[in-house]
């Protein structure tokens, strides 16, 4: 019999967090803020989400029940996190995954991001044109002078890959896709005297790394363009799609719709409430949908965002 699994996420507070996460999903934690609401991700012993069916971990999951994912991963792809700002991120980028394991011994992480709620500035690349010239500009402090910003509202993408200096801006709900990393490089922290929650320690910047990684030129970054598609009372929003790397999308339904894809997927609940094969769901809850699981029934008024991995053809 096919069936859907439940994924619990799991809360890390941050310096910049807020409450909004908690306000408006009715997540319960001792921390003194949802700063991420990991949605999906799996990290041995270091955020690893948990399936409610069977109480494994995401990645004890994936290792017992490949079939039910279908992919050719040693471990599981992709994961997605939401998070709530009342100050803004620091200026940071994440490194390609040759550098990233060459160097940490980890994957780097592109970042596909969904602005949820709120408006305003996001910074977004940088105007130097050489090298030489981000390094002179980030070492005097000039910071009004390197960082290029852009305006975003709720329902905006954006697209940041290895390398794409960001900050994402205070007083906004976000969720985030990449592949199932962790690792950020940070560049310049508004001299925030602050600890960081997560190791109770002075937040390092990782400069060098940042100079070794950053993307030269990067001065066209712009808000994604995006199309919507009816198909089956589905009203579909493809944000991303990047085969070997991570896939997604957004999913409105508002009485009954059907979706069907080959690959498996994350479907998180970002608005309403209603059923997903049977299965009740509710805003800020994430169900895993199996690979060849064929037409899946959608009941209610909701805003579902997707995340699933299509395989590079020709190479895995």
């Amino acid at each position: 019999m096919k069936k859907i699994y439940h994924i619990e996420p799991v809360f890390t507070a941050a310096l910049w967090g807020g409450q909004q996460l908690i306000q408006d999903y009715g997540y319960q934690s001792s921390l003194s803020n949802i700063g991420e609401c990991y949605n999906v991700i799996a990290l041995p012993d270091h955020l690893d989400c948990r399936v409610l069916e069977n109480g494994q971990t995401l990645s004890a999951f994936y290792q017992d029940h490949r079939e039910l994912f279908g992919c050719p991963t040693e471990y599981m792809p992709v994961r997605a996190a939401m998070a709530c700002t009342k100050e803004a991120m620091s200026v940071q980028l994440h490194p390609s995954n040759d550098y990233a394991l060459a160097h940490e011994g980890k994957l780097g992480k592109p970042d596909g991001v969904y602005v949820i709620k709120g408006n305003g500035k996001v910074c977004f690349g940088h105007n130097a044109k050489t090298k030489d010239e981000f390094i002179e500009l980030a070492e005097k402090g000039a910071w009004e002078k390197l960082l290029r910003y852009v305006a975003v509202q709720a329902g905006d993408f954006l697209d940041m890959p290895f390398g794409t200096i960001h900050a994402l801006g205070a007083n906004m709900v976000y969720i985030e896709f990449s592949q199932n990393a962790d690792l950020t490089y940070r560049l310049y922290d508004y001299d925030r005297q602050q600890k960081d929650p997560k190791t109770g320690k002075p937040r390092v910047l990782h400069r060098q790394q940042v100079y070794d990684c950053v993307r030269i030129p990067d001065n066209q970054t712009a808000v994604s363009s995006l199309q919507e598609i009816v198909e089956r009372g589905c009203s579909i929003t493809a944000f991303h799609s990047e085969p070997g790397l991570y896939s997604c999308g957004k999913i409105q339904v508002s009485s009954r719709g059907i979706y069907q894809r080959e690959e498996f997927y994350f479907l998180t609940c970002l608005a309403g409430a209603g059923k997903i094969a049977n299965e009740t769901i509710k805003a800020g809850e994430t169900v895993f949908v199996p690979c060849d699981f064929g037409e899946l029934l959608i009941e209610g008024d909701l805003t579902l965002t997707y995340l699933t991995y299509e395989e590079r053809k020709g190479v895995e």
